[in-house]
């Protein structure tokens, strides 16, 4: 079994404190009105956002008791599993004469080294964002007016090269999807990562107009004692040094190529100048965690070619029927993606990267409510959205909470549905109107008719889960798939 590492600092502060929402007025630092500008200045203090050192809970290196518990099933998972695969396989070469189709392989493989050198020019593409920061730092673009501007369409510009660049290589599905999402990923790193430099860049230019003036105000005060401006000002001062402190990293020296390349590498969408670190990078651990990625993507392609595509793309089953027998190999193929993404490669990642905060999920398979499941199946997502979105939509826009919530879900639909429109290559807004839909299942699942019944509420949690895969794969694939599997047909097996 793997070692939990030793860490090097950690905090003991949650991930994301619920004071996200307060209000800037109650954690500014006084508004001073100086004789020299003439202008008045409000800087708000930066929201709480603090990581420790802790484990995912299907990590073998957790050994929480409530997480030991339930290594048997880990196990018996995985066994069962094993013998699924060479179930799988029997069955193909009874009824075909191969172990295993390599169709969906041909197409999940077409055309890789483009997506390959494609993947990693759109990656070089974010260090703008360095240059840019420096920029901020030098003065030439100031954050508070032309940066923002700049900075928006930058990030508007980058969505639309990447995107352009996707229908203009025509991929299949797969491909198109990996590299849209890849690049909205790409997006939210650069805009946490410039959005947080460029408040830096107003607070350090405040303090040096600080630094600036008190000395002269002092001089100028032939009556020896400091008068309430002098302190207000000096009472700033304090405040904005430590808002330009991270840790043991100080702005703007974590502006540099370095820093950013690292960010990169962070499995964390929202950027810190400085994250908690384990000691040393395990390589069994990281073994470890590629040799799961390989068995479970093994699994999950086994589960698409044998028990998904066959039967999504029958012209002889019906709707009804097809939603039946989708809905196991759907929520299979649900859970490896999830357990592929949020325990195995990230993990990975934050291992290479000596990150020791791997809180990337919760026990979203207990939600009663949809507004539970989006704060705890996907964490940095989630962060993020709360930080650049739900909160910024409060302080910035002076909106209330309900319609901040309103907002935050909107933006998230869209972006899924942007996906699914580039894959499909036509608008129909079906993951848009079922994502939005959560809304008013948020309302209803805080009913007390669930809330008191916990059974309740995650059954008809995982009634929703169950049914909605199936249903959006039919509403999807077969109006709009069609075309677009036309144009890349598989070549060995003849049901699809």
């Amino acid at each position: 079994m793997t070692q939990q590492p030793p860490i090097t600092r950690t905090s003991t502060a949650p991930v994301l404190v619920t004071d996200d929402t307060k209000s800037s007025k109650s954690s500014s630092p006084p508004v001073v009105n100086t004789n020299t500008s003439q202008l008045q200045f409000k800087l708000a203090k930066q929201r709480p956002l603090h990581f420790k050192a802790r484990l995912t809970q299907f990590d073998l290196s957790n050994t929480d008791s409530s997480n030991g518990a339930f290594r048997g099933f880990y196990t018996l998972f995985w066994i069962a599993m094993g013998l699924y695969v060479i179930q799988s396989v029997v069955r193909c070469y009874e009824q075909e004469g191969i172990l295993l189709s390599l169709g969906f392989f041909r197409l999940i493989s077409e055309d890789g080294l483009a997506l390959l050198i494609s993947d990693l020019t759109m990656v070089s593409m974010t260090l703008f964002s360095v240059l840019f920061s420096k920029l901020l730092i030098w003065g030439v673009l100031p954050y508070d007016t032309f940066g923002v501007i700049v900075q928006h369409s930058c990030q508007a510009l980058f969505l639309f090269v990447n995107i352009y660049w996707t229908f203009w290589r025509n991929w299949p599905w797969v491909q198109s999807g990996f590299f849209t999402m890849h690049t909205i990923v790409m997006m939210m790193k650069t805009h946490s990562y410039t959005a947080l430099n460029g408040d830096l860049s107003l607070k350090l230019r405040r303090l040096k107009q600080l630094k600036a003036e008190v000395p002269k105000l002092v001089a100028s005060d032939v009556s020896g004692q400091k008068s309430e401006t002098i302190e207000h000002m000096e009472s700033e001062i304090a405040f904005l040094e430590g808002e330009l402190v991270h840790g043991n990293t100080r702005y703007p020296d974590n502006v540099t190529i370095a820093n950013f390349l690292d960010y990169l590498l962070v499995p964390s969408l929202v950027y810190w100048m400085e994250y908690p670190r384990t000691e040393k990078i395990r390589i069994w651990y990281v073994f470890e965690k590629t040799t799961a990625t390989l068995g479970s993507f093994l699994m999950l392609y086994v589960t698409t070619e044998r028990w998904i595509l066959p039967k999504l793309y029958d012209p002889n089953m019906s709707e009804p029927r097809v939603i039946l027998e989708l809905l196991f190999p759907f929520m299979i193929n649900y859970l490896f993606i999830f357990y592929i993404i949020f325990e195995c490669i990230l993990n990975a990642f934050a291992e290479l990267s000596r990150f020791a905060d791997r809180n990337f999920y919760d026990d979203w398979w207990n939600s009663v409510t949809y507004d539970e499941f989006a704060r705890k199946w996907n964490k940095p997502v989630h962060h993020w959205l709360l930080r650049h979105v739900y909160a910024q939509s409060i302080e910035s826009y002076k909106l209330s909470k309900t319609n901040a919530t309103f907002v935050t879900f909107l933006l998230s639909s869209i972006f899924h549905e942007l996906v699914l429109i580039i894959v499909t290559h036509k608008i129909r807004l079906y993951m848009f109107i079922i994502q939005m839909l959560q809304l008013p299942m948020i309302v209803i699942g805080r009913m007390s008719l669930f809330r008191k019944r916990f059974w309740l509420g995650n059954s008809f949690f995982w009634l929703c889960m169950l049914f909605g895969p199936p249903l959006l794969g039919i509403l999807y694939c077969r109006e709009a798939f069609w075309a677009s599997w036309a144009s890349h047909p598989p070549v060995a097996n003849p049901q699809y």
